[in-house]
């Protein structure tokens, strides 16, 4: 037996196919590969889905047919992946009936393009297994990095977000990131596609890091910051109500209703979720007035704001003090392409589908990650929807955050698998910092997250909530907090050279 993968049977299988038959394999496996995903977290089906790939995309007669493996099985994962984007559409169905293509199939269609590239980047080593597998992750991995970054990035469903229910691995973003886990993720997936003498030196690397990890959670055991606690509100407010004119007024007094519950403990912060409110309150002192009367006694109010200032839209997060007064906002800077503005409108709007979307305001931009400063109080620094899906893009070494506040809306997507993944990808950003982390959202998933990713409090998707806990500390930076991706590069440049030794001398 000089192959591990003789005990797989799978392999002659699918190496076997041709043409169509080849194409279709990769499309579902790639589909299958969505298990792998929040919120199921099956990490085991990737033990089948990467080598698979990796054998269909190394059998492959020319390079146009080994893109083509690689584009239809990143169509299949990120079709099936990202089918909560299109549900959005069905809040106003009878408008944007026409976008349900673009988003359902297109999009996903276009974005799998970034996956065809993996096998034809590597074709050269096809010709021995063991540096063809090894090659083949490692360029994976490089390629989501690349997926995280161009055109403003997109880095969703990382392979490396499999382990959201095995918080031993999930410590390993502390040190390399969501990009290096990825790569660790994708390398022990690939085992079956090693050579036998190789596999015992990558089993060993996925011990030492689940070890390492389990040191990591008994030594930090979650602390209290200071006396602080915060008061997560979670309206539930449906999509199709949240700016129906009639019932802005109602979701306003509902907002209110429940900050305004009696809490055991005294409050330090209040988080509303994404634009809860449409308003300036710089320039509407008695709204401010309005909400500061119902804040718990001695606290601060976080508020998911749509306000205007000069003809300009923000999305933004207002600080409001208990006497009404605002100490600032936070002002959205990664915004969404698309949806809170059009890239190259004055182009588009030559074009029917420019004219179809000219309705819709460009927001405008803020000036970036910031850390608030609140007197004597744990500084926060905000994240509004989507932007807390950045690695190494939610907070400022040089002046450090005691936490991340992430507000967002999510009631487009209803009881689909998008809010598990956002929330997943924002509770990864608090275990790469290590920092704390409190999210609202308007219908869930709302949480409070240790530095570590413990999870001290929660309100499940679709339901009207309060969620009162303690503000966790915070942990000196992290290895990635100092140093963002820079060891996932190193792990990149290490492998590659193990990949081309291995090459070359056969």
């Amino acid at each position: 037996m000089h192959d591990f993968m003789k005990l797989y049977p799978l392999k002659s299988r699918l190496s076997a196919l041709t043409g169509f038959k080849k194409y279709a394999a990769a499309f579902a496996l790639g589909a299958v590969m969505t298990l792998s995903t929040p919120p199921i977290g099956a990490f085991y089906v990737l033990l089948v889905c990467v080598p698979g790939l990796i054998w269909l995309a190394r059998n492959s007669k020319t390079k146009t047919g080994t893109f083509l493996t690689g584009w239809a099985f990143g169509a299949g994962y990120f079709i099936f992946g990202l089918y909560w984007v299109s549900f959005a559409l069905f809040v106003d169905i009878k408008q944007f009936w026409w976008v349900l293509p673009f988003a359902a199939i297109l999009g996903p269609a276009v974005v799998a393009l970034y996956y065809a590239l993996v096998p034809l980047l590597v074709w050269r080593y096809r010709k021995d297994e063991t540096a063809y597998a090894l090659m083949f992750v490692t360029v994976w991995a490089l390629i989501e990095w690349v997926r995280g970054h161009a055109l403003t990035g997109f880095p969703w469903n990382l392979p490396g977000y499999t382990w959201n229910y095995f918080l031993a691995v999930m410590q390993a973003n502390a040190a390399v990131g969501a990009y290096g886990l990825t790569l660790l993720t994708l390398l022990w997936a690939a085992i079956p596609a090693f050579n036998k003498k190789f596999v015992p030196l990558v089993l060993v690397s996925f011990l030492l890091v689940a070890g390492a990890g389990t040191v990591r959670l008994y030594l930090h055991p979650t602390q209290q910051s200071g006396s602080n606690t915060v008061r997560i509100i979670q309206p539930d407010i449906p999509q199709s109500l949240k700016w129906n004119r009639a019932e802005m007024q109602h979701n306003f007094q509902h907002n209110l209703a429940l900050t305004a519950q009696p809490a055991k403990q005294p409050v330090t912060f209040v988080i509303w979720p994404e634009t809860a409110l449409v308003a300036n309150l710089q320039e509407q002192p008695d709204l401010a007035h309005e909400i500061a009367k119902n804040l718990p006694k001695g606290s601060l109010g976080l508020l998911g704001t749509l306000r205007s200032d000069e003809g300009h839209f923000y999305n933004s997060v207002t600080v409001l003090d208990r006497s009404g007064g605002v100490l600032g906002n936070y002002d959205k800077h990664h915004l969404v392409p698309f949806g809170e503005y059009i890239p190259f409108r004055q182009y588009l709007n030559m074009t029917p589908i420019g004219n179809s979307v000219a309705d819709i305001g460009d927001f405008t931009r803020g000036s970036g990650v910031a850390t608030l400063s609140l007197d004597n109080l744990p500084k926060p620094s905000p994240l509004i929807c989507y932007e807390a899906i950045f690695p190494g893009e939610v907070a400022r070494l040089h002046v450090r955050p005691d936490w991340l506040v992430n507000v967002t809306n999510d009631g487009w997507y209803g009881k689909t698998a998008g809010p598990h993944q956002h929330f997943e990808s924002a509770r990864v950003r608090a275990i790469e910092e290590g920092l704390p982390l409190v999210r609202a959202a308007n219908t869930g998933i709302s949480a409070t997250v240790d530095p570590l990713g413990r999870i001290i409090g929660m309100a499940s998707l679709g339901t009207t909530a309060v969620v009162d806990t303690i503000l966790p500390a915070p942990l000196p930076p992290t290895l990635y907090a100092r140093f963002g991706d820079a060891l996932f590069f190193l792990m990149l440049l290490l492998l590659v050279i193990l990949g081309e030794t291995l090459y070359s001398r056969k």
